[in-house]
């Protein structure tokens, strides 16, 4: 499915900027969405100032959270088997596996995004972006009015789930995008270098709570971006990477249900003042919040 036959039938829009402090993994809960230690609220898609453009009538709540990546992280609750219905509690997705496997490391910095439905109208695809420079999402001037913004320009990337398969794929990123090119409305200006299909080398994870009776319906979703493993394996080609720690970069999100495609778009900033723990560092350090251990560094040098 191409990215700009998804645009093109969007419906709906959702924006906020705010800045990320950077906690210990330990603190987050990895779940699917079935609580938010750890994560801060963004508040609710219809807020104003956070609305950018379309449909008014779906509705949830917005959290993001980044954090260092423990060697003792865990994903809570079950996994569901693949194929079976939801519970509204077990999560479907990557595998608690995958979260120090394939391109992840003990040590990464980690960004999270997650939403949690409170309406009746549930999501079943979702395009989480981000907006490099702030140039590109633009929140309307209050709930409901016409003049938001949403556009695309080089270096802008998008990942796209699906809930709505029944094998391994289920909740899984399909596909971590790079836009090489301005565009109104996603179009085609993009590459895609981890290829179309669910796998461990894509610097992404996400983890959704099905609804119960339900092999699609998505009650919540957290998604997960490693900018180190960006890092690691750009080659060269710019794959977002410069991008998702800078100052005033924004994250958001497409989301879709059954009766077609809705654009919910929200925004992180993480604090670029304090300095990123590298991924080389000693595990032991991995669980330490970036200030402290900043200034540990720095008073041992100084020594």
């Amino acid at each position: 499915m191409s990215m700009k036959s998804c645009i093109s039938a969007a419906t709906m829009a959702a924006f906020i900027g705010l800045g990320a402090s950077i906690a210990s993994a330990a603190t987050v809960d990895i779940n699917g969405g079935t609580s938010w230690n750890g994560w801060s609220s963004v508040g609710n898609a219809q807020t104003s100032g956070v609305w950018v453009v379309g449909n008014t009538d779906r509705t949830f709540d917005i959290y993001r959270s980044s954090f260092v990546l423990s060697a003792s992280q865990s994903v809570g609750g079950t996994r569901l088997s693949d194929g079976a219905a939801g519970n509204g509690s077990s999560y479907t997705g990557d595998t608690a596996s995958s979260l120090s496997s394939g391109s992840w490391q003990a040590g990464d910095r980690i960004i999270g995004i997650g939403i949690g439905y409170t309406g009746a109208s549930r999501g079943n695809t979702f395009f989480f972006h981000t907006d490099g420079g702030a140039r590109n999402i633009i929140p309307a001037s209050s709930f409901g009015a016409g003049d938001g913004v949403l556009t695309f320009d080089v270096g802008d990337t998008s990942s796209y789930i699906l809930t709505n398969y029944t094998n391994g794929t289920r909740g899984r990123v399909r596909q971590y995008s790079i836009f090489n090119g301005f565009s109104a409305n996603g179009g085609s200006n993009f590459i895609f270098p981890y290829g179309q299909s669910p796998t461990e080398s894509m610097p992404v994870r996400s983890f959704a709570v099905i609804d119960s009776g339900s092999t699609s319906s998505v009650a919540s979703i957290q998604f997960f971006i490693n900018a180190d493993a960006v890092l690691r394996q750009n080659l060269g080609q710019g794959y977002g990477e410069s991008d998702l720690l800078a100052a005033g970069t924004r994250f958001g999100f497409y989301e879709a249900g059954p009766g077609g495609y809705s654009e919910q778009i929200f925004s992180i900033v993480p604090d670029t003042a304090v300095v990123p723990v590298p991924a080389a560092l000693p595990l032991m350090v991995a669980g330490l919040g970036l200030l402290g251990f900043t200034a540990r560094r720095r008073r041992a040098n100084a020594s």
